[in-house]
């Protein structure tokens, strides 16, 4: 069902006390949306735009998560919005609505709604992401072909805020990862200065692709994997003794990490790889990847400030009180 313009329930039969029913709900003043559907994203979006000016676009974590980016699990993630430079402050519960000078050519359409470009979310999430959330984020919209480095490069803008993490996080980024995790794992090893081959084709004696690691460590037959932890159904571990049996044979060595072990042990990561390559422990060599993990939201620290950052984007209460005219 579309979103009920309050303004005008009364051409759909609808009073004002059948809207106040558990039947609905209100995203945005002044709009409601069936209750079954107020869980989805895109309509209350396209809701909340009814009541929007016409420069009106979503952006920053709005934008991304409607692309469908890898992005922090945030609970109650706020609504963002922006409108031109010139257009008065909007206050408005339900969404945050920001004034921005906001490019030509960066307002496009995704899917019925109106969105900032996918080069200009990512300059602005730069401005609240730490720099392994903003490289997993850039790793999904190039994994998507949503953009593309240049791209977004060419978005950016000296001296804003955000620009130097964007800068560092472009320098770090790859299309080829197939989850969040994944791009974690890679950025353990190449922030202590490891080097892997992310999405390597394993090859038979004619050249044809028989598997596609996750990473390989450089130098070594070592395979640093992500498991998901998927329920192991008797299909499914029939299917990882046969892909074992396969690496063995081709003389690879497969170590595979799950998300709990990235969170309790990080260091451990660089240690195994360390061992791969055949060199002496170097204790500071994971202090780069140790310190950036602890800043995002896959630690529990991390996220905690990621969190209190994005308070600023909070619209719970009602709009503000005009004074009267005149007064």
């Amino acid at each position: 069902m579309e979103p009920i313009l309050h303004s005008k329930a009364a051409e759909l039969g609808l009073t004002p006390g059948h809207l106040r029913t558990a039947r609905y709900e209100h995203p945005v003043s002044g709009v409601s949306v069936l209750s079954a559907e107020a869980g989805d994203l895109t309509t209350v979006c396209a809701a909340i735009t009814l009541v929007l000016p016409d420069d009106a676009v979503f952006t920053h974590l709005t934008s991304a998560r409607l692309r469908g980016w890898w992005l922090p699990a945030i609970i109650d993630e706020p609504i963002i919005a922006c409108t031109s430079g010139e257009a008065p402050h909007l206050d408005r519960r339900g969404v945050y609505v920001r004034r921005c000078n906001l490019p030509t050519g960066h307002r496009t359409i995704f899917r019925g709604l109106p969105l900032a470009s996918p080069e200009w979310t990512i300059v602005e999430l730069a401005e609240n992401l730490r720099l392994i959330d903003l490289v997993v984020v850039i790793d999904c919209a190039l994994h998507l072909r949503h953009t593309t480095v240049d791209r977004i490069r060419a978005t950016m803008r000296r001296g804003r805020r955000g620009v130097r993490v964007l800068r560092q996080a472009l320098t770090l980024v790859d299309g080829r990862s197939d989850s969040p995790w994944e791009t974690v794992l890679r950025l353990a090893h190449t922030l202590s200065g490891i080097r892997v081959e992310p999405q390597h084709q394993l090859r038979d004696e004619i050249g044809n692709i028989i598997w596609s690691l996750d990473m390989l460590i450089t130098g070594t037959r070592r395979a640093a994997e992500f498991d998901g932890g998927v329920h192991r159904t008797a299909e499914v571990h029939q299917r990882d003794m046969k892909r074992d049996r396969l690496l063995s044979r081709h003389g690879i060595e497969r170590y595979a990490y799950g998300a709990q072990d990235i969170r309790d042990d990080p260091a451990q990561i660089v240690h195994d790889a360390e061992e791969a390559l055949g060199v002496a422990r170097i204790p500071g060599r994971s202090r780069w990847w140790l310190e950036e993990f602890e800043q995002s939201s896959f630690h529990p620290q991390g996220y905690g400030r990621l969190k209190r950052r994005l308070k600023r984007f909070a619209r719970t209460s009602p709009p503000r009180q005009r004074p009267p005219s005149g007064a």
